[in-house]
């Protein structure tokens, strides 16, 4: 046989030349993805290293200090320092003085012989220190259960009578000896509170309930 040496092809040539850029084209893409996989983790660890930024707590508002407790103030014995119908006693500074009978009282509130409410003796003595003031007026009173009132009421509220001026009343009652001063002895009480009165009087003078004898 004569000697006979095949000859390449120009397509396996082709082929041959191609493999070496296709390898060098995929590793170049492989670096690629390693490098951005490589920063995103440095970034993460970068954030996570950074301390997260906490809000400072608000400060609290000053509290005003506690007031301290208060003590109840102990309910004072019925007192009457002197009968009523004439002049005004020497006013002191607890006295209350009653409008009507200008009975002055201590630690009370209501009149113990018309049921009226008290006053601070300063009402009471307006007219005699200043001509031009008003003195408080005596007011109206019931002739059925001898309770006052101020002016300005035609009948009473807790019967039903007609009122009359104090200086009417006064003048038309019955006299009764020693009925306008204590009788010294502890005989009422008030079905409201329990508190004892004297046999004279006839209204409590911390609710103006009227008082029964004590049996």
């Amino acid at each position: 046989m004569s000697g006979f040496t095949p000859s390449t092809s120009p397509s396996a040539a082709l082929g041959a030349a191609a493999d070496p850029l296709l390898i060098a084209v995929v590793g170049l893409l492989s670096l690629v993805i390693v490098g951005l996989a490589a920063m995103a983790l440095v970034l993460r660890r970068r954030s996570k290293q950074q301390p997260a930024a906490t809000p400072e707590p608000p400060v609290p508002a000053a509290t005003p200090p506690a007031a301290p407790p208060s003590t109840p103030r102990p309910r004072a014995r019925p007192a009457m320092v002197r009968g009523g119908g004439g002049g005004l006693a020497v006013a002191t500074s607890s006295a209350m003085v009653c409008p009507t009978c200008r009975t002055e009282y201590h630690g009370l509130t209501y009149c113990t012989r018309d049921a009226r409410r008290l006053v601070p003796p300063e009402e009471m003595l307006g007219a005699a220190t200043n001509p031009r003031a008003v003195g408080r007026s005596a007011g109206l009173v019931c002739m059925a259960c001898r309770r006052a009132y101020e002016p300005g009421l035609r009948s009473c509220p807790h019967d039903g009578n007609e009122l009359v001026p104090f200086p009417v009343y006064n003048a038309t009652r019955p006299r009764k000896r020693g009925a306008t001063e204590p009788a010294g002895v502890i005989a009422r009480i008030c079905p409201v509170c329990a508190t004892k009165y004297d046999l004279n009087a006839r209204f409590c003078g911390h609710d103006a309930g009227e008082l029964v004898v004590i049996n």
